[in-house]
């Protein structure tokens, strides 16, 4: 934890000779979160709490704070406290783009966990983007996306029905889609469309993701089409912001 045997506020000024306090500090909790002490997007112990640890001022502990900040290891909120800035994951949205792909590249782990499945009734909008008449059933797939053991984005997906009646089990048992539609002879796909927008968050997403409520979210609606350009899939995605930046390249 913070607040190593040498850093103790019984030794700390005896060991600034020409060091300011506040760098000790900063050298301190840098090494904290490097050494993964503390997990990207934890909360750090407050302004007091650190005062206290290494027998300093707020005020040593306030610009220690500020100077990681400007360094890129924590983000401060306002009247929430000081958190450890999370790796986002740049993800370009292409028409064969893989998240999977994405993360290997960057040496990051990640992996979709099942929520939960239920079949529905589409609504006009849904019905449309999935090309279903008025009345037909789609399967509806929640899921959660971790990366680094950390919830990034919730996701609900429809498959339309009857052809791909039964996919959930496959899906909770894969935790992947393009293995999944292997069952159902779909060996390649692509995005057609993707919607970008932002809203707030449900109680169920804010429980999932680990975000309060009146936190906004990156929205995406995205349809993927076979061969054929026949929809096997509308995802309307919600995603954490500070986990993950979209990336759309209009040329090579």
């Amino acid at each position: 934890m913070i607040a190593h045997d040498q850093d103790r506020p019984s030794s700390l000024y005896a060991r600034r000779g020409a060091t300011s306090l506040w760098r000790i500090v900063v050298e301190s909790i840098r090494r904290d979160i490097i050494g993964g002490t503390y997990k990207p997007g934890e909360r750090l112990p407050t302004e007091t709490e650190l005062a206290a640890i290494f027998g300093v001022h707020r005020n040593t502990v306030r610009r220690a704070f500020a100077v990681l900040k400007e360094r890129d290891y924590v983000r401060i909120e306002q009247g929430r406290g000081t958190f450890v800035k999370e790796r986002i994951v740049r993800h370009r949205l292409g028409p064969n783009t893989r998240l999977t792909t994405s993360l290997r590249d960057l040496d990051r782990v990640g992996e979709r966990r099942f929520v939960r499945s239920v079949r529905v009734r589409p609504d006009k909008d849904l019905a449309r983007d999935l090309r279903l008449p008025q009345g037909q059933f789609a399967r509806r797939v929640d899921t959660l996306s971790v990366i680094d053991g950390i919830a990034t984005w919730v996701a609900s997906s429809y498959f339309p029905l009857p052809r791909f009646e039964g996919i959930e089990a496959f899906i909770e048992g894969t935790g992947s889609f393009t293995e999944s539609w292997k069952h159902f002879g779909i060996l390649e796909y692509q995005r057609f469309e993707a919607r970008i927008s932002a809203g707030p968050l449900s109680q169920a997403d804010s429980l999932l993701l680990g975000l309060p409520r009146r936190q906004p979210v990156i929205m995406i609606t995205n349809i993927n089409v076979d061969v054929e350009g026949i929809p096997i899939v509308v995802s309307r995605t919600r995603v954490a912001p500070q986990h993950m930046e979209l990336v759309i390249r209009f040329s090579e």
